[in-house]
């Protein structure tokens, strides 16, 4: 396959090194701009602008399948243009959705295909926070995101509640899902730990999965033939995350197949941020 990588010139270059290595890729071009992709079977688009969807829907009507590489975007109609325009193109797109895209959440999505309860706890210290106001937002939508894309339910109910000290110094959110097919989904992000600390824990009548996700190390608990409750590890490396996520794209583009995190995904993703944001307006 030939690859094309758009963006700017120090990012093409460090995500050529993760396409290099495959088989699966024979030529790989890094150009500036999507008019200057010529002849490729796929591209990435390495854009965190505010007219990344613009690129991106430039790009599908024009025919290439896109991983588009950003913060997830949020614009539903843009969105819902971008898919009916890749239905019709027959192309597919995947975004940079990094909590499911990553190498341990990929192997526990395979084992347990639909937990009844997943908890996801996220403790920041607040000295690793550029951004608090904004980079609390994207982290509690990450997990509502792999949340929504593993239960892969209907939502029947959504709680949320945030705390803040005053417009700039966000504290903690917590959401509470209820999916129609009776699973349930709980996430706690606090952002003025004196410690980081990233876990998912996912449960279905038979394993528990609990993922330490900075280090991607996966403890795993299951029933033996005794009844008895019996623990084993499963590891992933996580520096292997953005070298997956662009095989896991460009093995949906050769088979023809759905992507990891589509833009269906990112569609009922944003709908629901949408109702949280209304939830979250009622406190605030």
């Amino acid at each position: 396959m030939k690859v094309g990588i758009v963006g700017d010139a120090t990012r093409t270059v460090a995500w050529e090194k993760h396409l290099r290595p495959h088989g699966i890729v024979s030529e790989v071009n890094l150009v500036p701009t999507v008019s200057d992709l010529g002849s490729v079977d796929a591209c990435l688009i390495l854009d965190n602008s505010e007219s990344n969807l613009d690129t991106l829907l430039e790009t599908v009507q024009n025919g290439y399948s896109c991983f588009l590489i950003s913060k997830q975007p949020t614009d539903i109609p843009k969105l819902e243009k971008i898919h009916r325009a890749a239905k019709e193109s027959g192309v597919k797109i995947q975004f940079s959705h990094w909590p499911s895209l990553a190498p341990a959440t990929q192997w526990m999505m395979d084992e347990i295909h639909r937990p009844h309860f997943l908890h996801i706890n996220r403790y920041i210290t607040r000295s690793t926070l550029v951004d608090p106001v904004n980079e609390f937002r994207n982290i509690w939508i990450d997990e509502l995101g792999l949340c929504i894309k593993w239960i892969d339910s209907g939502i029947h109910h959504i709680e949320a509640q945030a705390s803040w000290l005053d417009p700039k110094n966000p504290i903690s959110t917590h959401l509470f899902i209820r999916f129609d097919n009776g699973s349930t989904a709980s996430i706690i992000v606090y952002v003025s730990s004196q410690e980081n600390q990233h876990q998912r824990l996912a449960i279905s009548k038979t394993e528990v999965l609990d993922c330490n996700v900075p280090t991607q190390a996966i403890r795993t608990g299951r029933l033996n033939d005794g009844g008895h409750l019996f623990f084993g590890k499963q590891t992933f490396d996580p520096a292997q995350a953005a070298e997956k996520a662009a095989l896991l794209f460009l093995k949906s583009v050769q088979m023809n197949s759905e992507t990891p995190y589509s833009s269906y995904d990112a569609i009922q993703l944003a709908k629901q941020i949408q109702k949280v944001d209304q939830r979250l307006g009622l406190f605030s």
